[in-house]
């Protein structure tokens, strides 16, 4: 069992204004490149998640994302100040639950669940290198 310092109730924030690179225009969507887009506020989602893991795992092991959902309700322009909040909801073993809730000033514009895994880094890149050998020697 690992030993990791996480409990249930355990929660980050953290809040982002809305820049340009976090607008729909990063992803090619013209005419509405005010928006916060889908992406940048999962990238936040995420980012939540991780700053709150931190830590409070062993030397050498990291979490990994294995499921995520969202609904984002409300579009949100740019130069507003985004929150959002991840709480640990449930522990399984190396498996770690998450709700995310993002609003800004205005009021709620998302709710997302994460489910992520605790693994040994140096053994999840190994089978990332084992799965690449593949590759060796065909053209990429």
């Amino acid at each position: 069992m690992l030993d990791i310092n996480l409990k249930e109730g355990m929660t980050y924030t953290l809040q982002k204004k809305v820049a340009y690179e976090d607008t729909t225009v990063s992803f090619g969507r013209s005419g509405i490149e005010t928006l916060l887009s889908t992406p940048a506020l999962i990238t936040m989602m995420i980012e939540a998640a991780v700053a709150l893991v931190g830590y409070n795992v062993p030397d050498g092991y990291i979490s990994v994302a294995k499921k995520l959902e969202l609904i984002h309700e409300s579009p949100t322009l740019q130069g507003m100040t985004v929150t959002v909040k991840a709480e640990l909801t449930k522990i399984e073993g190396n498996v770690l639950f998450f709700e995310t809730y993002c609003h800004d000033e205005l009021g709620e514009i998302a709710f997302g669940k994460q489910e992520r895994h605790i693994v040994y880094k140096s053994a999840l890149i190994q089978k990332a290198n084992e799965r690449a050998e593949v590759l060796e020697g065909k053209n990429r």
